[in-house]
């Protein structure tokens, strides 16, 4: 069923959309790095160790990934609107259930339920994205959205930092969740119109679901970069989680200045992101993502060496994550409109899809060496390095492959030169022959008395 709805910009103009749709982005990042600085707390308050602590990364992020799938084709089937004022009033009602947690498995419930909700943030900023663009406008739409999305670890572990000081326990930060999430609830009532002009009712019959599945995972660019983004969020995931042992162990550095370091890397997601834009306007998105592969390459290099050689400061390694995190985003944003772009009918389930796939790898991988990495900065580095090196060689032997309409482009001036080519030799004999004919006349000429 398709439907005629009102354009979103007359109420909403197209920046400010983007602007909302990076915030929603970011609702899931906030919700994870403003707790950072409150593992000890917690652990302290409920009595339990701060590897059980760190479960409220993990819980949440694979809640987050299972939610997309599910928020990705209601969008589809009954629009983007109502999905995120949903899942935006779920994900209060997580919150409100941490800040009021009596104990550890009570908080752990919470954030599941958080987790869920925030995945209608992600996957269908990202729909509302493919719905208002397409092409490069796409990619550079994304991009910028992926730098406000990176105000979120920017300010959430100062913000929970601060919280946590005023209120003087670690409830403090989840009632700076619920500021957040309640904002943009109440932007979305006044201000955001439906944007999805093909809703489909039927989008969530598991026939449907099935096939679209296959349409996003059968198109080889959409494939091969929803493998990708499962390594890249490996990545990420990896570093949240050990971030702030790696900091205290290796640097002695925890608290206010480990939020102040942590945040600062995130600086430069955003100067990363605006020159996405711009190479991607210059030299297109596959240039851009190459050249974010080979600097994320090169600063994993660098960091592991550097770990293993006892070089780093706090300082330097902060910014060497600083060029790392960067790199990282470009080819993650860049990545999501190479998975998306192709599925204009289904945006929603290629994006939930791709979410999905990424953060349960990514928060499943890291589950599973968290226990091998311990916190420890070289052994981290060298993860990494090995994920960097994947990256890089997978996007750079990339080629996109030749669609039908591209080939009878291609061959068609094969064709029309070879007619070139013989209308040239006719042309040549034709003029050829006029000037002997034109040559025997003047001389018939010159005979004559």
């Amino acid at each position: 069923m398709t439907a005629v709805i009102a354009n979103p910009t007359r109420s909403m103009p197209r920046p400010h959309l983007i602007v909302f749709c990076g915030l929603l982005l970011a609702l899931n990042a906030f919700s994870c790095d403003i707790l950072l600085p409150a593992f000890t707390i917690i652990g302290a308050d409920f009595t339990v160790p701060v590897e059980r602590v760190q479960m409220v990364i993990p819980v949440f992020l694979l809640a987050a990934g299972l939610g997309q799938l599910i928020f990705g084709s209601l969008s589809d089937g009954f629009g983007r609107r109502p999905v995120i004022l949903t899942g935006l009033v779920i994900y209060l009602t997580g919150t409100l259930t941490c800040l009021l947690a009596p104990s550890m498995g009570v908080l752990l419930a919470g954030r599941f339920v958080q987790g869920f909700a925030s995945a209608c943030g992600v996957v269908v900023a990202r729909a509302v994205l493919r719905d208002t663009h397409s092409g490069s406008e796409l990619g550079r739409a994304i991009a910028l959205a992926m730098a406000i999305f990176s105000f979120g670890p920017i300010v959430a572990p100062l913000l929970g930092v601060g919280l946590i000081t005023a209120f003087g326990n670690w409830r403090g930060a989840f009632l700076g969740m619920v500021v957040f999430a309640g904002g943009l609830l109440s932007v979305g009532l006044l201000r955001l119109q439906e944007t999805n002009a093909n809703r489909d009712p039927a989008a969530l019959e598991p026939r449907r679901l099935l096939s679209a599945c296959k349409t996003v995972l059968s198109h080889p660019q959409s494939r091969y970069f929803v493998c990708i983004a499962g390594g890249l969020n490996f990545a990420i995931v990896s570093t949240v989680s050990n971030a702030p042992r790696m900091y205290a162990t290796s640097f002695g550095v925890d608290g206010a200045a480990f939020a102040l370091l942590f945040a600062s890397t995130a600086l430069g997601i955003i100067a990363g992101q605006i020159l996405n834009a711009r190479v991607i306007r210059r030299h297109g998105i596959m240039r851009a993502t190459r050249m974010a592969a080979f600097a994320m390459l090169a600063m994993a290099s660098i960091i592991a060496w550097a770990a293993h050689s006892g070089w780093l400061t706090a300082i330097s390694f902060t910014a060497l994550l600083f060029v790392f995190n960067a790199s990282f985003l470009i080819v993650m944003a860049n990545s999501l409109a190479q998975v998306i772009g192709p599925h204009e009918t289904i945006a929603g389930l290629a994006s939930s899809l791709y979410g999905f796939v990424s953060q349960i790898t990514g928060s499943t991988l890291t589950l599973l060496t968290l226990p091998v990495i311990t916190g420890d900065l070289g052994r981290w580095s060298i993860g990494q390095l090995c994920i960097a090196v994947t990256i890089f060689a997978a996007v750079l032997l990339y080629r996109p492959r030749t669609q039908p309409n591209e080939v009878c482009k291609k061959t068609r001036p094969k064709g029309s030169t070879r007619v070139g080519i013989w209308a040239k030799l006719v042309t040549a004999i034709r003029r050829r022959a006029q000037a002997v004919s034109r040559h025997g006349l003047r001389k018939q000429h010159g005979d004559d008395p």
